[in-house]
């Protein structure tokens, strides 16, 4: 939650709405609430969900005589696109009656939300999952295994992987989302530098230095952390084909590649304060020309473009790439976002819960969803709907080509293997700040190992 800040200007306040609102879709619990903010939220417009009648996607006859309602339980981003689902159920199923929640301003608070309903003896059917927790999820929430068969033939199989937890589908991944840098066009241009430069980290610092001398009183390089921290560290390994894991899942945070990536962090560094949250800080300061490369969630993109496009004189034109590679190194991005979770212990609920699930992934739904929040679309169909969008938004649909690519996020297991994520953001924080890199990783690798165990 945003505490102590002085109020935003109103002219401010859409530029913080368009990370805030898709912040969820980053690498890491720390995403700010939105609920001061949640009439300016990007709104999913309306779309027809509906479920291919394929190997039980649908509900059997004798379980929709026995089911009366189904709880769902999403963040509030989630709020439109849930509301096509419900539409869709109230066609099909008429004596149904959907409980919704949308009420959590990020996954962790939904987390909590659903975890104490369950204590209350309140079962969630349906809720969605960060793609890091689903361990968590699966282990202490009772995340119901899923079949790639319940879903059509346009679902984009290779995002499957992505919801797995030890090689069985806990999770169908329905908003996936890669980090970003967005960059000033103009100011890249005044500094003389090309963007495709920045596809490399040491590219991106040498466009810092040419920025420096074009306009000082610019930061050229703005990386917020606030839970992105960690996600930038794995991006990075991962370009080197190693992230910050093992293949057996313990933590790797000492390795050459991992401390590569702590290197070029402490060098970003030094190029001017880092911002902690993403949207307060970082988004504002790019939007407001303050920086003029910032880290970002692919998620924020559409809406945070749109924005900067109505500042009428202040406009300038926005340009996104994948988050930088090492030298030498490929895209290889972790994976953040979400995935559908059923959670139903009665064997009919479970029925009518996968229904809703499969409806939720609708083409038509995530086309709808994926102009209000550039998410990675997870259906070719829904893709090719896409087209006119793309067409105004080409970076983004660079960014489909990358699929293919998409690493699953780091699952730590231990019975505090949910608190790395947020260990390793620290440890960012401190390099930003001044830490040495290596002695920073090597006090990591340790606390890690302790909460693995």
């Amino acid at each position: 939650m945003i505490r102590n800040r002085r109020p935003l200007p109103l002219v401010i306040i859409p530029l913080a709405v368009a990370l805030t609102a898709a912040a969820c879709g980053g690498g890491g619990s720390g995403s700010p609430s939105v609920s001061n903010t949640a009439a300016l939220r990007p709104t999913v417009g309306a779309a027809t969900a509906s479920v291919d009648d394929v190997n039980g996607a649908k509900a059997s006859a004798a379980c929709l005589a026995k089911v009366k309602s189904l709880r769902v339980a999403v963040v509030g981003t989630l709020n439109d696109a849930t509301k096509s689902a419900d539409a869709y159920m109230a066609r099909a199923h008429p004596g149904i009656k959907i409980d919704l929640s949308a009420t959590a301003g990020n996954y962790t608070a939904l987390t909590q939300q659903v975890t104490a309903d369950k204590a209350a003896g309140r079962k969630t059917d349906v809720s969605v999952a960060e793609l890091q927790y689903l361990p968590l999820w699966k282990n202490q929430l009772g995340a119901k295994p899923l079949s790639a068969k319940l879903l059509r033939a346009s679902y984009d199989q290779r995002y499957i992987n992505l919801g797995k937890v030890g090689g069985t589908i806990y999770g169908i991944p329905q908003q996936v989302s890669i980090p970003v840098i967005m960059y000033n066009a103009t100011l890249l241009a005044k500094a003389g530098v090309d963007p495709s430069s920045l596809a490399t980290t040491d590219g991106l610092l040498a466009a810092a230095t040419k920025l420096k001398a074009a306009a000082p009183t610019v930061q050229p390089v703005d990386l917020p952390t606030d839970g992105y921290g960690q996600w930038y560290l794995n991006a990075l390994g991962s370009s080197k084909g190693a992230g910050t894991q093992t293949s057996d899942g313990a933590p790797a945070f000492t390795t050459p590649t991992a401390r590569q990536a702590a290197a070029f962090l402490a060098q970003v560094g030094k190029l001017g304060n880092q911002s902690t949250d993403p949207t307060t800080g970082g988004l504002i300061k790019f939007g407001t020309q303050k920086s003029a490369i910032v880290g970002a969630t692919s998620a924020a993109v559409a809406q945070f473009t749109k924005i900067i496009g109505q500042q009428g004189s202040k406009a300038f034109k926005v340009g996104t790439l994948p988050f930088p590679t090492l030298p030498g190194g490929t895209e290889r991005p972790p994976a953040g976002g979400n995935a559908l979770v059923v959670l139903s212990d009665d064997a009919c609920q479970r029925e009518v819960a996968t229904e809703y699930v499969v409806a939720m992934l609708s083409p038509d739904l995530i086309a709808a969803s994926t102009q209000a929040i550039s998410y990675l679309p997870v259906d070719t169909k829904a893709q090719q709907l896409l087209a006119p969008f793309y067409a105004t938004h080409p970076d983004l649909a660079a960014l489909n080509k990358l699929a293919g690519s998409v690493v699953p996020a780091e699952q730590w297991g231990g019975a505090r293997g949910a608190e790395v994520p947020n260990a390793v953001n620290d440890t960012v924080v401190r390099i930003f700040t001044g830490a040495n890199p290596d002695s920073a990783l090597d006090a990591l690798q340790k606390q890690a190992e302790a909460l693995v165990r």
